[in-house]
């Protein structure tokens, strides 16, 4: 089973986009997706490919545990004190280096990614109204850098496996505010685009087909054993634990496959003196959650090796502690290459 998928689920279930000082945010969001379609029920050839994908993700829906934030309860929170998110926009430009073996893989990931971010301070001192200071920050830089392996040797299909690796804390954690108010202070730890920690990864998946169609299931649990953020506080970020399982119709045509995938994550609240907590309970950390995203999608064959794939996440299920922002949707476009 080719291994690129592997890597990417976990790629942005961090804490990159969760809370600090100045911007309180997302509990799981990002690339949940598995992308690689030759592994949802079809085995993969042996042999090196390379992956290029885009992932766009706009966190721009105010949410409240499971439902929708009113705009009465974003006035109160902010009244109290809590600080009120507009908008955290990420872009990311993968490239990926994979190789598969007889039954052992090994995929290495460098995300390079921009990140735009506006968000409101404390109130203005007009009670039931939100703040009108405004900060907002841009930042592009390369990401947490993963390593991924995996074996496959449990059976003569090799249609089952387990997963291990690494992230490595090579992502820019000392990025500040551009604009506004708070121009020059630096970005809370949730919202740098490293998580400034060296995580390990371990999973299994299984896959198979049932008469025209594959499938797959996999899972994965993330967590930080070591975390370097001195200049914002102590912060570490919590587990992460994604569940993926995907369906292909394999004889749509021999250039074109669409495909479907449930993506589930579930991310235990962050940690320190950086994470802030609700302004109603003084107790419910402003991090965490679970999101589950319904995926359709395509990938079409162009020859020579060449596939290119695309995806769009719609969730399903968001549920949150206490008010952070979630996205309406996500986007994914990638190329493959195969060599032989």
């Amino acid at each position: 089973m080719s291994f690129f998928r592997t890597s990417c689920i976990i790629a942005f279930a961090l804490a990159i986009f969760a809370t600090g000082n100045e911007a309180y945010a997302c509990a799981a969001c990002g690339c949940t997706l598995s992308k690689d379609w030759e592994t949802q029920g079809i085995t993969s050839k042996p042999g090196f490919s390379a992956d290029l994908s885009y992932d766009y993700l706009n966190q721009n829906q105010q949410r409240y545990g499971s439902g929708k934030a009113s705009g009465a309860l974003i006035n109160t929170l902010n009244a109290a004190s809590q600080e009120i998110e507009a908008f955290t926009k990420t872009q990311t430009l993968t490239a990926a280096l994979n190789y598969t073996g007889d039954v052992i893989g090994i995929s290495i990931q460098l995300p390079f990614v921009n990140r735009t971010h506006g968000t409101y301070g404390n109130p203005a001192g007009v009670t039931g109204s939100v703040g009108t200071s405004y900060s907002s920050s841009n930042d592009t830089s390369l990401g947490d850098v993963r390593i991924i392996g995996r074996y496959t040797g449990f059976s003569n299909e090799k249609t089952s496996g387990i997963i291990g690796g690494i992230k490595l804390p090579t992502g820019n954690t000392g990025a500040t505010f551009t604009a506004g108010s708070n121009a020059g202070a630096p970005l809370d730890s949730g919202l740098q685009i490293g998580t400034g920690s060296t995580d390990v990864i371990f999973g299994g998946y299984t896959s198979g087909s049932v008469e025209r169609f594959g499938w797959f299931a996999q899972g994965t649990v993330q967590h930080a054993v070591a975390t370097d953020l001195s200049t914002t506080g102590t912060y570490r970020p919590g587990d992460a634990y994604t569940l993926n399982a995907g369906l292909r119709y394999a004889e749509f045509g021999a250039k074109i496959t669409p495909m479907l995938q449930l993506n589930i994550i579930k991310r235990q609240a962050d940690t320190g003196s950086s994470v802030p907590k609700d302004a109603l309970d003084l107790t419910t950390p402003v991090s965490g959650g679970t999101l589950a995203y319904l995926a359709p999608g395509a990938s079409m064959r162009l020859g020579g090796g060449t596939s290119v794939y695309g995806f769009v996440q719609l969730p399903i299920y968001q549920s949150v502690n206490s008010l952070q922002l979630a996205p309406q949707y996500t986007l994914t476009l990638g190329v493959r290459q195969s060599f032989e």
